[in-house]
């Protein structure tokens, strides 16, 4: 939630929801997202650019430190039976969303059809990546678009169990054809999945593109696919984004753009603040109210800094 010196109060209601396990203490945290007037990532916040008050009282404001929480992107390509005549437009529009991205961005790419299988490994070589959106081919067998998403989030139930790897954004973005998949997987491991990954603060972006572009029936129904089923309930889900093609050469244009709003996310993810409050007292807080008191400068609170 975006705030400034007139919206704090609404914003403090974020923290208030999310810290009552915290609320006995009189120490406690939240993060801070800060951009200019041109909307750049401010990267010099300082303990007296931020005040915090309880009930109108002001706060004690201990420690503004940067705390980076980097974006880690996963494609999900279809290269399934009816992939074939969408495959230079996924070359295309990949190839447009990866240079778009900062180069500091891990990706993996995998592929959907037999099964989900990877390409590229986690890597932040471009060439490499490049190499991998370049490099794959279609099978015929279908592809398997619901077993690609519960398999991504199982890999991150698997990595939560490191208590001590360092925190990212993770973001899965999957290319379909609207093509009939093959699932390995019931309803109820899908919705487990999603669940998962929405409590994950994991970010699901997914396209879902036209078999039949002449056909403007097939392309009026392609929410109803099976992919599509599946794909938009988990973008509300996880704060993500869906869309329907009824043409593949729109990829082209789309990725990148969609490559540029991930670019934008990951540069405010990375360039965040935590900040350490002193309370004057104990027990639950009591109307909060957050502000930057920075002339010029808006931003977003979280309680964990994983940003919206």
């Amino acid at each position: 939630m975006r705030f400034n010196r007139s919206s704090a109060a609404i914003a403090a209601a974020v923290v208030v929801s999310a810290v009552v396990w915290l609320s006995a203490q009189t120490s406690f945290q939240f993060f801070v997202s800060a951009v200019d007037a041109d909307g750049k990532p401010v990267t010099d916040l300082r303990p007296e650019d931020v005040l915090m008050s309880e009930n109108g009282v002001q706060q004690q404001i201990v420690k503004v430190e940067p705390l980076a929480v980097p974006m880690k992107l996963t494609i999900a390509v279809d290269n399934g039976l009816d992939s074939s005549e969408a495959l230079a437009h996924y070359r295309s529009g990949l190839t447009g969303l990866v240079e778009a991205l900062p180069p500091d961005v891990e990706i993996t790419l995998i592929t959907t059809a037999p099964q989900p299988r990877t390409v590229v490994k986690p890597t932040t070589d471009r060439r490499q990546i490049l190499r991998g959106v370049n490099g794959f081919a279609p099978e015929q067998a279908r592809p398997r678009f619901s077993d690609a998403l519960v398999e991504y989030s199982e890999r991150l139930q698997f990595e939560a169990k490191d208590r001590k790897a360092a925190p990212y954004l993770p973001v899965l973005l999957m290319v379909s054809t609207a093509a009939i998949e093959t699932r390995s997987y019931q309803p109820k491991d899908i919705e487990k999945a999603v669940a998962f990954l929405a409590a994950r603060h994991a970010k699901v972006n997914s396209i879902v593109v036209s078999t039949r572009p002449g056909d403007t029936a097939t392309a009026a129904g392609l929410d109803l696919t099976l992919q599509s089923i599946v794909a938009i309930p988990t973008a509300k889900a996880t704060n993500g984004r869906y869309e329907g093609l009824a043409v593949s050469n729109r990829l082209a244009t789309l990725l990148p753009e969609w490559g540029r709003d991930l670019a934008a996310l990951h540069a405010r993810q990375i360039k965040q603040f935590r900040v350490t409050v002193e309370r004057s007292r104990g027990g639950e807080l009591q109307s909060p109210r957050i502000e930057i008191a920075r002339p010029g400068l808006s931003g977003t609170v979280t309680v964990d800094g994983y940003l919206p």
